[in-house]
């Protein structure tokens, strides 16, 4: 058996062929509730069960799963400090540029919540204009706490080189609020805290749509979004100008942090002007369409 709780969870939960939601729902069925989000956490490393309630959890999933008694209890050793964040959670670098600006603009912005939701679902809604600029994302999330307390998600946009920040804008459009804006003087980059009207309860979720818009913006190549933490589903959609299409279109992908970039599949447009790409279970790294001008 791994020596480390996620592994021992992920490897158990493999030789048992259960999916994640038989697992909850057999969990459910023992008046635990737990979602398939924070199981896909425990099993991943991204978060640990530390509360009573998710230690229940932990005994009987040991049970669904014919291991052991304490088998994986025994595992997770004390409990983490709470109230800090990591290095490696505040870190940028490898998955958008510019990384010093980013982590310059975000890191004082980040707090107990950035660590405690996880996406359900994300689409993004890019609109490319006649100049064959991106004027606007419009950004619809659903997210669920996988901890007590979050109350705000932490919107961050890059620019294309040679926007100035403060033609950067973000605007709340459904079930939030801005919260604090903050802008890098030096870059292209901001972030915005989006906030909601309670804190969640473990398990909950949360839907939301927010919009970034860009005034007199350079040329733009691509579209790329950038995943510090998992998420289940995520769309990404480009609508261009009819009279701004692009020669060629393609998906591409960044697997993790300072990988090779790959190239998936040619997009064809729609006659509405559309592309998209869907990804499901995405990891950290990035995810994004580029195109060629003629």
């Amino acid at each position: 058996m791994p020596d480390q709780f996620h592994s021992a969870l992920r490897a158990a939960i493999e030789d048992s062929g259960l999916t994640l939601d038989r697992l909850r729902h057999r969990l459910a069925q023992r008046g635990i509730r737990v979602s398939v989000t924070s199981l896909s956490y425990w099993q991943q490393g991204r978060s640990r069960p530390e509360r009573a309630d998710s230690l229940r959890a932990v005994h009987a999933i040991e049970g669904i799963l014919n291991m052991p008694r304490h088998s994986l209890v025994a595992l997770l050793g004390p409990p983490r400090p709470r109230g800090r964040w990591t290095k490696r959670d505040r870190d940028y670098d490898g998955l958008l540029n510019p990384a010093d600006a980013l982590a310059e603009a975000v890191t004082p912005m980040l707090g107990p919540s950035d660590s405690r939701l996880g996406v359900i679902s994300q689409q993004d809604t890019v609109a490319v204009g006649a100049d064959r600029t991106i004027h606007s994302v419009h950004t619809r999330l659903v997210v669920e706490a996988t901890a007590d307390g979050p109350d705000r998600y932490l919107a961050v946009y890059c620019a294309e080189p040679g926007t100035d920040s403060a033609d950067i804008a973000v605007q709340a459009l459904a079930n939030c609020r801005t919260g604090r804006v903050r802008r890098h003087a030096d870059a292209a980059v901001i972030a915005a805290e989006l906030l909601f009207d309670r804190r969640l309860r473990v398990g909950e979720t949360q839907f939301f749509d927010y919009a970034v818009t860009i005034c007199a913006p350079p040329v733009s190549l691509e579209y790329r979004r950038g995943f510090r933490y998992p998420a289940e589903f995520y769309l990404m959609r480009v609508r261009f100008d009819d009279d701004a299409v692009p020669a060629r279109i393609h998906a591409f992908t960044q697997p993790k942090p300072h990988a090779d970039t790959h190239v998936g599949e040619e997009l064809i447009v729609t006659s509405g002007r559309w592309v998209h790409h869907t990804d499901r279970g995405v990891k950290p790294g990035v995810i994004g369409i580029a195109w060629e001008w003629d």
